[in-house]
């Protein structure tokens, strides 16, 4: 069965986006703007700038609760990746937990908490990325993290040395070092091997990780590796999870229900360029296109 892709076009190209899994948050050189999952404006987007938003120019990452983000695959500033996970590990409320619609940014420096309209609630120094999943946003740097508290505060630091790829759960951090090949975080560490290794992210119980041929599998709750799964294309710099389906990107979009057992299917975007990010909104992912102004809107 062919899947419909809803193309919408944009005023500018897009260098961040996030969803909570209600609205899409896409960030340009002229400011952050607002859309249903199924790409309709908010009306709030039509407000003129204020004059200190000049800042918002260099929006380089957009993090929204709950679970999804477009942040960083690997070291902050690079490919770019997007998680949505359970709110957290065990079904418990985490400690210090934002509220729903917390949305977050990064921009000169500063790690910035906004309201739904892109405006800043609170700052501080930070020279990194934000990524979210599980509920949480986490302030993520080279060799080092801090999960978001209430605006204006951040957790303790988290030690990431040779930080390589990062998948947020809630108040927990999986991730891989360029030092060796362990994956840390979870209830126990796990050697994924020495092959090249594309997008990360948390979906349906499991954390997934893009290598060639398909995607690596370990369980969220005991840490076990489990059954290799093959996929279309890999690895691919995009793994996102909308709805408990788990979608992958490099030109055309692959999909997988693991709950479900289905097997993959290619749902072709009709690229002649590599996306350049991709995101998860509730039960949509948007893909926006490196040549262009313009989102991609397919649903899971």
């Amino acid at each position: 069965m062919d899947v419909a892709v809803t193309r919408i076009d944009l005023p500018l190209p897009v260098r961040a986006a996030a969803s909570d899994g209600t609205t899409v948050w896409c960030a340009t050189s002229g400011g952050v703007r607002a859309y249903t999952t199924s790409g309709t404006p908010l009306d709030h987007d039509t407000a003129p700038r204020q004059p200190d938003a000049a800042w918002q120019e260099d929006l380089r990452s957009l993090a929204a609760v709950p679970g999804t983000v477009a942040g960083a695959a690997g070291v902050p500033g690079t490919l770019a990746e997007t998680v949505m996970v359970p709110r957290t590990f065990a079904g418990m409320p985490a400690v210090n937990s934002l509220p729903t619609g917390t949305l977050a940014g990064t921009a000169g420096g500063r790690v910035y908490w906004l309201d739904p309209g892109g405006a800043p609630l609170a700052s501080v120094l930070f020279d990194g990325r934000v990524v979210a999943g599980g509920g949480e946003i986490w302030a993520v740097a080279a060799d080092r993290a801090y999960r978001l508290l209430a605006p204006g505060r951040l957790g303790e630091p988290v030690e990431l040395p040779g930080l390589d790829l990062c998948a947020v759960e809630g108040e927990r951090l999986w991730w891989t070092s360029t030092r060796d090949t362990l994956l840390r975080g979870g209830p126990r560490e796990v050697d994924l091997g020495r092959g090249r290794r594309g997008g990360m992210t948390v979906c349906a119980g499991s954390l997934w990780v893009s290598v060639a041929g398909g995607l690596l599998r370990v369980s969220a709750w005991s840490g076990e590796p489990r059954r290799f799964v093959s996929a279309p294309e890999g690895p691919v710099p995009f793994l996102v999870c909308a709805n408990g389906v788990l979608a992958g990107a490099r030109r055309d979009l692959f999909a997988h229900a693991p709950a479900a057992g289905a097997v993959s299917r290619v749902i072709p975007l009709g690229l002649d360029a590599p996306v350049g990010l991709v995101i998860a909104a509730g039960k949509h992912v948007w893909a926006f296109p490196a040549d262009r102004s313009q989102a991609l809107i397919v649903a899971m």
